[in-house]
C-alpha cells in the first residue's frame, strides 16, 4: 500500500511476546518521511502556551486535518490515506491467526467505515481516526500515560514515530505490559493500571520512522515509556479503528 504505514508491511515479522505485535523500521519512503517530518505541526503551532505543563497530550485529528486547509498538504492527504476501510482490512490480513478470535467478524463487503468526529455510528459500524499526536516537553522525568489497555471499543493501534533529529532525550518509547496474575477487574476503563499488577517485557525505542501495530485484547498492555526532562516534544502518528459497541 504505497504511501501508507503498510507499505513496509511485508518484511515485518510477528512478535508473539508480550501480545502479537510489529515493529517495522523505516516504515514510510524515505521521501515522504523526511516531507512529513519537515512541515509537522507542533504544539506552540496550535496553541500558545501549550508546553508550560510537561507531558501534556495534545491530538489533532484526521478530521481537523481534513476540514482546516492552513495544515500542510502532505500531512491532509497522509492522513486521509489512514481512514479508509483497506487499512484496517490489510492490518487484519498481516496477523493472520494472531489477530483475536474474540474481535468481530467484519466483512469488507457488509462494513460501513467513517471518519471519527465526523461521522456517527447510526450510519456506519466504524469510525477510523489517523491522528498527530503531541506530547509536551517533559519538565520532570516521567509519562503521560503508563501500563494501560485501550478502549473495549478498539480494534488495532497503530503507532508511527516523528522522533525530531536534535532531540536527545533519553526515554519516550512505547513499553510493553504483560499481567503478573491475569486482568484486574475494569482493567478496560482504568486510565493507568496498577504497576504493581503488570511487568515490562518489551521496549520499542522511540526512533524516527518506526512504527508499532497491534490488535486490541486484553492482553494488549502497553504504555508511554518515561522519558527525561527535555525541551523536545514527542510527536507520532496514532491510527485506529473503533466500533460503537465493546467488544473486550
Amino acid at each position: 500500500m504505497k504511501g501508507t504505514i503498510l507499505e513496509n508491511a511485508g518484511r515485518a515479522e510477528i512478535r508473539q511476546a508480550p501480545f502479537p505485535h510489529m515493529v517495522i523500521d523505516n516504515a514510510l519512503d524515505p521521501v515522504l518521511f523526511d516531507a512529513l517530518q519537515a512541515s509537522r505541526p507542533t504544539m506552540m503551532d496550535q496553541q500558545a502556551g501549550a508546553s508550560r505543563k510537561g507531558n501534556v497530550r495534545m491530538p489533532i485529528s484526521a478530521r481537523m486535518f481534513r476540514d482546516l486547509e492552513f495544515y500542510p498538504s502532505c500531512w491532509r492527504a497522509f492522513t486521509a490515506r489512514h481512514v479508509q476501510s483497506g487499512i484496517y482490512f490489510a492490518i487484519r490480513t498481516l496477523f493472520g491467526n494472531s489477530w483475536p478470535e474474540n474481535q468481530p467478524q467484519l466483512s469488507p463487503a457488509d462494513a460501513r467505515f467513517g471518519l471519527m468526529e465526523a461521522d456517527d455510528f447510526e450510519h456506519y459500524d466504524v469510525l477510523c481516526d489517523a491522528r498527530l499526536e503531541l506530547i509536551s516537553p517533559g519538565k520532570v522525568y516521567g509519562s503521560h500515560r503508563r501500563a494501560h489497555l485501550d478502549a473495549p471499543n478498539r480494534l488495532f493501534s497503530a503507532l508511527l514515530y516523528f522522533r525530531d533529529a536534535v532531540d536527545d532525550t533519553k526515554g519516550g518509547g512505547l513499553d510493553l505490559f504483560a499481567w503478573k496474575n491475569g486482568p484486574t477487574d475494569n482493567a478496560g476503563t482504568t486510565f493507568e493500571i496498577d504497576e504493581n499488577a503488570v511487568e515490562c517485557r518489551v521496549n520499542v525505542p522511540y526512533r524516527a520512522n518506526q512504527l508499532v501495530i497491534f490488535p486490541n485484547s486484553i492482553h494488549a498492555l502497553h504504555g508511554s515509556e518515561p522519558r527525561d526532562a527535555g525541551p523536545h516534544e514527542r510527536a507520532y502518528v496514532f491510527i485506529t479503528a473503533e466500533m460503537r459497541d465493546d467488544w473486550m
